[in-house]
């Protein structure tokens, strides 16, 4: 009888363990570590570009960058795929709340910059939906995704380090 309470055991531990296999992996962002390419959408190089980006923001203003690249969102909106990942990783100081993520769901054609409070007055919902369409989405339609990825992000960088008094600053 234990033997068989046991074995049940084991069978639904090992069920949840497969069926929690299929859903997207977990991750956890470090400054040397702040992008997590699932959808391989970027090259070696071009992650060691991405990510020499990121590092400097960080190192000139505190401020924090990451993306996330997967295949599907498997029936998820993107705005709350987005904004959980956000959440979940808590980007950006506390203190100051200034983290951004960028999300990329390739099969589903969607991308959103997720802005921390501490960053809206720089880079309102508007400017992050320009930079989506205007910056990135061109290079995407061109299959450079790399150089899309790039340069929206180096354009959230230069709003960043132009307005650099902003930081922390919540709007009214």
């Amino acid at each position: 009888m234990k033997y068989l309470r046991l074995t049940t055991f084991l069978t639904l531990v090992l069920l949840t363990c497969c069926s929690k296999s299929n859903k997207q992996q977990v991750f956890i962002p470090t400054l040397e570590n702040s992008i997590y390419d699932s959808a391989k959408l970027l090259s070696k190089p071009q992650a060691d570009s991405v990510l020499r980006l990121i590092q400097e923001l960080n190192a000139n203003i505190g401020s924090q960058l990451a993306v996330i690249t997967i295949d599907t969102l498997n029936g998820q909106e993107i705005n709350d795929y987005s904004i959980n990942q956000a959440e979940r990783l808590q980007i950006g100081r506390a203190d100051y709340d200034d983290g951004i993520l960028l999300t990329i769901a390739v099969k589903n054609r969607e991308m959103r910059i997720e802005v921390g409070l501490g960053l809206e007055l720089i880079i309102k919902d508007e400017i992050a939906s320009r930079i989506n369409r205007q910056v990135i989405a061109p290079e995407f339609r061109k299959g450079k995704f790399g150089l899309g990825i790039y340069k929206g992000l180096d354009s959230i960088k230069y709003l960043i380090e132009r307005d650099r008094d902003l930081v922390g600053k919540r709007p009214k």
